[in-house]
């Protein structure tokens, strides 16, 4: 017998796919920005379709944030290895080391 794909919150291919993205965005690596963990959570977007919510925590932008083709970047690589293995679009928030979502997300 089959499990009732519709009453799971993932399956099992899509847990693999988002411990696979997971670790990918962990460590993530690129002139200017440095990943040091990360959160995801399969999610509806507010059109109720499916998005991966990635919470990744950087070190501190070296000026007031992080260069902007830096993370167009980043969040063109999460997006396009996320459809590489098979998940939705992802949703990208990035949080500083130093600031109080660290400490209350990452310990």
């Amino acid at each position: 017998m089959t499990a009732d794909r519709s009453t799971l919150p993932f399956v099992v291919p899509e847990a693999d796919a988002l411990k696979d993205l997971q670790e990918f965005a962990s460590a993530y690596r690129s002139e200017g920005i440095a990943a040091h963990g990360a959160i995801l959570r399969l999610d509806e977007s507010q059109d109720g379709e499916p998005v991966v919510r990635i919470l990744l925590l950087l070190d501190d932008p070296a000026d007031e944030t992080w260069d902007l083709d830096q993370v167009i970047a980043l969040r063109r690589a999460l997006g396009n290895h996320a459809g590489d293995v098979g998940l939705p679009p992802v949703s990208v928030t990035l949080v500083a080391k130093s600031g109080h979502a660290a400490s209350e997300f990452f310990g």
